[in-house]
């Protein structure tokens, strides 16, 4: 699995249809390349196995701390230099337990629901839904949870929330899972595409909503694309109609993750909490994005 960390918008690019031989995107900003992949010598996490290991930690929040209200796991999970970017939050590992303690106590009856989950690298990143009916995803709270881990401890953490709302334009919820792969095809497993579809759903996002590049929807967008936004239908078309209504712009990247057929992208600059983040799936039979979320 491959990062790809990002800093600031103006792209100039050509792309085809992921996985085939003669894409190629070119990103930059003052000459110099915008896509910058995080030095491995640096990365800690660089095998399944580890990774898989860091999602088991993560889970243990939500199960653990979370639903089994066992808020005293906190210091057995966070770094003791642990670093909170949701200013929130108070600092430090005391300062996420306290808020565990009022998420749990302030709302009982809460139930914590993992929709989706992606682990890559050092990065592990947590979609899910809060909320006392867990049956109904047009309620409760839609969040995304970004951590970096090392040495199997949670080293730095990032979110975002809203509340979903009582209905969408596509009638989809901001959660389900819609995309049946067609018979006799899967999604992908290959790390080496994990990466292709990096790059190409980062400079696709960047280059479609900064400089309005409509082409790339025909392009690189499903037809039938299942959107999960509140405001856009499905369809490749409600897409572009909604983009060229304008509103768009100044959007940037600081990191993208991906998993097998998912790309996670990371809005903001990092330093700071989160702005938005998108989830993107990519059927690479049909080397087409074919399902999307955001979170904002």
């Amino acid at each position: 699995m491959n990062i790809i960390k990002l800093v600031s918008v103006i792209l100039l690019l050509g792309v085809t249809a992921c996985g085939s031989s003669e894409k190629e995107a070119e990103i930059i900003i003052d000459e110099e390349p915008k896509v910058v992949k995080e030095d491995k010598s640096a990365v800690l996490c660089s095998d399944i196995s580890c990774e898989e290991d860091n999602k088991f930690i993560i889970k243990q929040v939500y199960a653990d701390v979370i639903n089994g209200l066992n808020t005293g796991l906190t210091a057995s999970l966070y770094s003791e230099t642990f670093i909170q970017h949701n200013a929130s939050i108070t600092a430090g590992v005391e300062g996420q337990e306290a808020y565990f303690v009022d998420l749990t106590t302030r709302l009982p009856n809460h139930i914590a629901t993992i929709k989706h989950i992606i682990a890559d690298g050092d990065y592990v990143a947590v979609h899910w839904h809060y909320s006392d009916d867990v049956e109904n995803e047009f309620v409760g709270s839609a969040m995304v949870d970004l951590y970096k881990l090392a040495d199997g401890m949670i080293s730095e953490h990032w979110n975002v929330s809203m509340t979903p709302n009582v209905s969408t334009a596509s009638g989809n919820s901001v959660f389900s899972d819609l995309y049946i792969y067609p018979e006799n095809t899967l999604p992908n497993n290959n790390a080496d595409i994990e990466d292709e579809n990096n790059v190409m759903v980062t400079a696709f996002y960047l280059d479609l909503f900064n400089n309005q590049n409509l082409n790339l929807i025909s392009e690189l967008v499903d037809s039938s694309y299942l959107q999960h936004n509140y405001w856009v239908p499905n369809g490749s078309y409600a897409l572009e109609s909604f983009v060229s209504g304008g509103g768009t712009g100044g959007l940037s990247i600081f990191l993208t993750l991906a998993e097998k057929d998912m790309v996670w992208t990371f809005s903001g600059s990092g330093a700071a909490n989160l702005e938005t983040v998108d989830l993107w799936r990519v059927d690479n039979n049909i080397n087409k994005i074919v399902e999307h979320w955001d979170v904002f």
